[in-house]
């Protein structure tokens, strides 16, 4: 069958290919997610509400690079590309193609985890500092980090946190306890974690840092609503409920225009069978540098599918 050199030799050019992505694949970090938290910690007059635990063996001090060192080769050949002024149509997928094709650096003993979560508070939240200020969180027995990190949300009484550490690998197997300290009151909350790990390779490494809103799919689906992009709209349903799943029409007053959206942010222990559901209070206006004046007013539903992505399950209309 593949006695003619012009049939072998494509044949064993695609093999060759095959093993060296593999190869490549295998080297790439490992990533432990659990998902099952429904936990709900009072902070102060607020609430936190843990999302998920990631543990990772990229070594992220390694992957990085500060401006007093030496710029990566990878980020080398981009900078270049950019200089010679090719399209970023190529930009992306050479990248993408670079980072597979590359050795990262991995931890050995200590792996980084990282726990996500959102603080939602009964007032607004105006105050540029950080609400890290007002609590602690770690996982034991593990390292604690000298530092967390939080992103505002177009949310107006919530903000996304994270905190970080290092764990030995070898623990992944036990329990674990998290301890969450109220710092006012100098409470400490603690969880004991019996963890399933979905396990997964990190290829894609931009969205294994990104912060998760339970806003972020009603912002999405919203500016689709109003794109008139209904089924791109239902990418942020839940899976088993996008066929059905009914679409609130734009407002006549906002159709064709740019429009701004706020919301405020509360947690539902129970919404239609569904448990640790997110409310959405959304209001959908004109943008103004001044004030916002909202036209139109809808509740949303979301929970966090078996990915760990945020998905909306219901909605209303609460004109």
């Amino acid at each position: 069958m593949f006695k003619s050199k012009w049939v072998r030799i494509p044949v064993k050019i695609i093999l060759i290919g095959l093993v060296i992505t593999l190869y490549f694949y295998f080297q790439h970090p490992m990533v432990y997610r659990c998902l099952d938290f429904g936990a709900n910690i009072p902070i102060g007059d607020g609430q936190l509400l843990i999302h998920e635990i990631r543990v990772s063996n990229l070594d992220d001090q390694r992957y990085t690079w500060m401006d007093n060192e030496e710029m990566p080769w990878r980020v080398k050949v981009m900078q270049r590309m950019y200089e010679l002024g090719l399209s970023l149509n190529w930009q992306n997928p050479v990248y993408k193609a670079l980072v597979f094709y590359s050795w990262p650096p991995l931890a050995d003993d200590f792996w980084t985890y990282k726990i996500y979560g959102t603080f939602i508070t009964p007032e607004d939240i105006y105050t540029s500092g950080s609400v890290l200020d007002s609590f602690s969180l770690y996982i034991y027995p593990a390292r604690k980090s000298s530092h967390g990190s939080q992103r505002e949300e177009p949310v107006r009484n919530a903000v996304m946190v994270f905190a970080d550490g290092k764990i030995n690998h070898q623990q992944l197997d036990n329990h674990l306890i998290m301890n969450i300290i109220d710092k006012e009151s100098d409470r400490t909350t603690r969880l004991v974690i019996t963890p399933r790990w979905q396990k997964e390779r990190l290829i894609n490494r931009v969205s294994y840092n990104q912060y998760k809103s339970p806003a972020t799919p009603v912002r999405n689906f919203i500016y689709d609503i109003y794109a008139d992009q209904p089924q791109r709209a239902r990418d942020y349903v839940l899976t088993e409920l996008r066929n059905n799943f009914p679409l609130p029409a734009p407002s006549a007053q906002l159709k064709g225009q740019d429009i701004k959206i706020a919301s405020r942010l509360s947690w539902v222990d129970v919404y239609k069978d569904y448990l640790s559901v997110y409310r959405v209070d959304t209001e959908v206006g004109k943008p103004s540098e001044n004030n916002f004046i909202p036209v139109q007013k809808l509740t949303f539903y979301t929970i966090i599918d078996q990915d760990g992505n945020f998905k909306i399950i219901d909605w209303k209309s609460a004109d």
